[in-house]
């Protein structure tokens, strides 16, 4: 078969860079040419939304706007238990109007945020690494941390306000959903095959490689400290990553009723699983 190339379109995070890795060190065997372009969560997001790139890493957040143009590959995905956004403060108690420093407007983060934060706020929206920095400076009061940041928050002398992610968990009894490889629905389903067994056997290279990959994700992460970027990795890249599962649909289902989706409308939303069927 002739070579094709294809442009993706993923974040920096350890756990999409791991997953990745097999593809961006040259080490999975296919008949397409991939172009990785690396972007904050919250620029995929509007990248997604616009239809850039044939795949892509978005978030869950915004299945409503994505739903008729991607559908969700079965392996690439961050959800989990104990892997959701934290919201965390400098000092307590906090003001009455918080003003909140937010991952994106169009980020999981955002919409759990406002589903379980029922006070008044001011939200102001920037690329996450910058959240800590700004709670030090004092230019916020609280902070929704992703990422590498619910991790190292501690170490700053900041204090847990609300695990999003455990709310998330004791309400729905499920993995949150934060984000996943969509590919565009109108691509040959043999190419999105391709574009599916690549990824896998980059994740199944980079679980084999340790030593090989991690120079990759310290060029990438923002927190270069490895012992973090192996816990990111650990927390984020998880049977759920390999393949969605029964579960995993479930999850994101039910998150897609947050933004007002209902099943009959996510019909062809997943592919990958019992060859394009969810």
């Amino acid at each position: 078969m002739h070579r094709s190339k294809l442009e993706v379109a993923i974040s920096p995070c350890p756990n999409d860079v791991f997953i990745f890795s097999g593809v961006l060190l040259q080490k999975v065997e296919s008949f397409i040419d991939f172009e990785v372009h690396f972007y904050d969560i919250e620029e995929l997001n509007r990248l997604a939304i616009k239809g850039s790139y044939p795949v892509i890493k978005a978030s869950f957040a915004i299945l409503s706007e994505l739903s008729k143009t991607y559908q969700v590959l079965d392996t690439g995905s961050a959800l989990g238990f104990g892997t959701g956004p934290v919201v965390v403060a400098k000092s307590l108690p906090y003001p009455q109007r918080p003003r909140v420093g937010l991952p994106g407007e169009h980020t999981t983060a955002n919409l759990l945020f406002k589903a379980f934060f029922p006070e008044e706020y001011d939200e102001v929206f920037l690329p996450f690494y910058q959240i800590i920095p700004k709670l030090l400076e004092g230019k916020l009061d609280l902070g929704v941390l992703i990422h590498e940041g619910r991790f190292v928050y501690e170490g700053y002398g900041l204090k847990l306000v609300y695990d999003l992610g455990a709310l998330w968990e004791k309400k729905h009894k499920l993995p949150l959903p934060l984000g996943g490889i969509f590919v565009k629905k109108d691509l040959p389903s043999e190419f999105k095959q391709e574009i599916l067994n690549s990824i896998k056997a980059s994740l199944k290279f980079a679980k084999g490689n340790w030593c090989e990959v991690l120079p990759l994700l310290k060029k990438h992460a923002q927190e270069l400290d490895e012992e973090t970027i192996k816990r990111h990795v650990e927390t984020f890249v998880n049977d759920y990553t390999e393949s969605l599962g029964k579960e995993g649909v479930l999850a994101i289902k039910t998150l897609a009723q947050y933004q007002g989706l209902k099943d009959g409308s996510l019909k062809y939303l997943f592919w990958g699983m019992d060859n394009g069927c969810p």
